[in-house]
Parts: structure tokens; C-alpha cells; sequence
């Protein structure tokens, strides 16, 4: 969603999820589409959503449980965690990554995310230079921004980004900056 909670993407994974098609969503205010509600049945998600307004005073947010509405009208409790992608002022977007609360531990991204064997275990260092462009990652910049802001080429800057994701044994860029968060790399 956007800084004003309009739902700005909408996967195919939340289409199964949430039962509302992408057209039904894209738009919508997310409190209005989802009417969340944390998990003593109190409404959580509003207009004034604290949130995304912490999210977007670039404070840290911790995983949380929420009760969401899907198309068919029933209740479905999840655990998100949150995302801030930074495409330069105005063009911010918070991700909510829900994770259904029965699918918790069997979503492949949450499990290699959240297995414990694996953080105790000590990945590849990263060179500062992918450190550099793993941190412009997670401020939302695209490679051509982050090629333009190191004063390198385009390509130098995917090799250094696949170096990372494997490096960190990650299928995106958006789990690299979730992990690179969560290890404090960023």
C-alpha cells in the first residue's frame, strides 16, 4: 500500500489468500478491503493506522497477529510482517507479507526465514560493496538508481545483487532485505 493505505499491488498469492481479485483490490483503502482486527477482536486497521505511520517514521516493526476479513466474509488469522520499499519521496510502499496462521509453518519462504538452524549458522561474509547495495536495496532504490549512486554499471550492480542472494541462500531480493534486516547486516 501507499503512504495513504491505498492498495497499490496485489499479487496472485494474495488473491488465493484474500479471495478478492486483483481488480476488487487495487485501489481499495487496505482497512476497508481487509477490516483487520488484532487478535482480541479490537479494530487494528484504520485510516490513522499506527503501523504504517511507524513504518513510515522508519521505525522498526516487530511481526504481529491479525484477524483479516476475506471475500467470503470470514475471519482469517494472520502473521504479517512488514516492509518498507523506498522509490524516492512519494513513491513509498509498505508490504504487508501475511503469512496464514495454519500455513505458518509450511510456507517455504517463513521457514527458511524463521528456522533457527539457519541463523545460527554463519552465512558468507558479504564484501562492504554488497553490503553497500544491499542497504540501497532495502531503500527501495532500483538498480539503475543504485548503478547511478555507486558510479557503477547496471550489470556490476545485478552480479553484486545474485552475489548476495546467494550469499545469503535467498530466491529474491526482497527476502535478501528481509534477512539482511533480521541477521543486521542492514
Amino acid at each position: 500500500m501507499d503512504r495513504y493505505g491505498k492498495i497499490v499491488v496485489w499479487n496472485q498469492a494474495a488473491e488465493q489468500t484474500f479471495g478478492y481479485a486483483k481488480s476488487e483490490a487495487l485501489g481499495q483503502q487496505c482497512w476497508e478491503l481487509l477490516s483487520g482486527r488484532d487478535v482480541f477482536g479490537n479494530k487494528s486497521c484504520c485510516e490513522g493506522c499506527p503501523v504504517r505511520a511507524t513504518a513510515f517514521d522508519n521505525e522498526p516493526i516487530n511481526r504481529f497477529q491479525v484477524d483479516f476479513k476475506t471475500a467470503a466474509n470470514e475471519r482469517k488469522r494472520f502473521t504479517v510482517s512488514t516492509l518498507m520499499l523506498f522509490q524516492g519521496l512519494g513513491k513509498e510502499m509498505f508490504v504487508h507479507l501475511c503469512h496464514p496462521e495454519s500455513d505458518l509453518n509450511e510456507s517455504p519462504v517463513t521457514k527458511h526465514l524463521t528456522n533457527q538452524s539457519f541463523f545460527n549458522r554463519i552465512p558468507e561474509a558479504l564484501t562492504p560493496r554488497e553490503t553497500e547495495v544491499l542497504t540501497l536495496l532495502h531503500k527501495g532504490m532500483t538498480v539503475a538508481e543504485i548503478a547511478t549512486t555507486l558510479g557503477v554499471s547496471a550489470s556490476t550492480v545485478r552480479n553484486h545483487t545474485q552475489h548476495i542472494l546467494s550469499k545469503l541462500h535467498v530466491h529474491n531480493r526482497l527476502e535478501a532485505v528481509i534477512l539482511g534486516l533480521r541477521l543486521g547486516l542492514i
